[in-house]
């Protein structure tokens, strides 16, 4: 009887606790860290993390890591007033719900990696007044839905790296006026990057596509990015890049390419961005020795660092089976094919 009394108190309690919190809850006994300018407190939660059951006063970050936590529901973390930094991480989360972070006004980034996340409800990210950074790196992500991001008017970075995406798309985002970074790299993006694919991201200076499975680029891709800085699309599958407009980025000054299946790259492929380019690079790729020989007297000339070259590595261009001093573009099957493959190991750069 004792006992039965005790687990019907302990339910009424729990019940009450959610429906005063006004929301679906997530935690249940789960520890919380929170850091203070002088000092760290823990704390058990149970339901959701709500600003009345925080210390006053200013908060560096809470910290809720390394536990079992299925899902962030709706209301999880809500009604927290103060600055600070929310991490989130190690905790097998499988699931980001619709709202799951609600009334924090001041909350300044957002660490949700090196979890199990696997799916992201539209709206799980809205209306996050302050937010400057998302990071949800190192997780199981296959789909984002269109309206995941929405109305964050200083969100700044996004890191969606080491996860399992198949395609970008732009309309994940709505109202990120000042988005920077986009960093997708480690994905398994197979899509091509379509014509006009963030003309309406228009502030970014960084794109990180690295070791995907891209295989085409819209000529038209890049369309309205005259502020991209560094576009980084190494590792990838592409084997041509001379329709690439790249005069809509004037203000790159960085360009990774390496390790693709490039045979033909020719210097006017980059004079679009000649005058603000500071380093290109091209290496791991089977280059025609020719455009090699152009690309390097080219970069010289213009005071561009160019990374051709594997110092661990002989080879490090191939000659065609015809007219070997012309940087020409060539079928595949004027190469040989053995030589080719050689090319997509890693390697040290000079």
């Amino acid at each position: 009887m004792d006992v039965t009394y005790s687990l019907l108190c302990a339910l009424l309690f729990y019940s009450v606790t959610v429906f005063a919190q006004n929301c679906v809850p997530t935690f249940l006994n789960n520890e919380v860290e929170i850091e203070l300018s002088n000092q760290k407190l823990t704390t058990t939660v149970t339901g959701c993390l709500v600003g009345n059951q925080l210390p006053r006063g200013n908060i560096d970050s809470i910290n809720i890591k390394a536990q079992v936590i299925p899902s962030l529901n709706s209301g999880a973390i809500s009604n927290i007033q103060q600055k600070f930094q929310l991490h989130i991480i190690h905790n097998e989360i499988e699931v980001i719900r619709k709202n799951a972070f609600r009334n924090l006004p001041r909350l300044q980034n957002l660490h949700l990696d090196h979890n199990h996340i696997a799916s992201v409800e539209p709206y799980a990210f809205e209306n996050l007044q302050s937010i400057e950074g998302v990071y949800l790196s190192n997780n199981n992500i296959d789909v984002i839905k269109k309206d995941t991001f929405v109305n964050l008017p200083k969100l700044t970075d996004i890191f969606i790296n080491n996860n399992k995406l198949k395609k970008f798309d732009q309309n994940w985002f709505v109202s990120t006026p000042m988005l920077i970074w986009l960093v997708l790299n480690d994905n398994q993006i197979i899509t091509a990057l379509q014509r006009a694919a963030f003309q309406d991201l228009r502030s970014l200076t960084t794109i990180d596509f690295t070791n995907n499975n891209l295989s085409y680029i819209h000529p038209e891709a890049f369309y309205g990015l005259n502020q991209l800085g560094e576009l980084s699309l190494g590792e990838n599958e592409l084997t041509s890049f001379e329709e690439v407009n790249l005069s809509y980025s004037s203000a790159m000054y960085r360009l990774s390419i390496e390790h693709n299946k490039f045979t033909y790259l020719s210097p006017r492929f980059f004079n679009a961005v000649r005058g603000t380019m500071t380093e290109l690079f091209i290496q791991g790729n089977p280059l025609q020795c020719a455009c090699v020989d152009d690309l390097v007297l080219w970069a010289s000339n213009n005071n561009i660092t160019l990374f051709w070259k594997c110092e661990e590595k002989e080879v490090y261009c191939v000659f065609p089976l015809t007219s070997e001093n012309d940087c020409v573009k060539r079928a595949i099957g004027q190469f040989n094919s053995s030589l080719i493959e050689s090319f997509r190991s890693d390697c040290t750069i000079e």
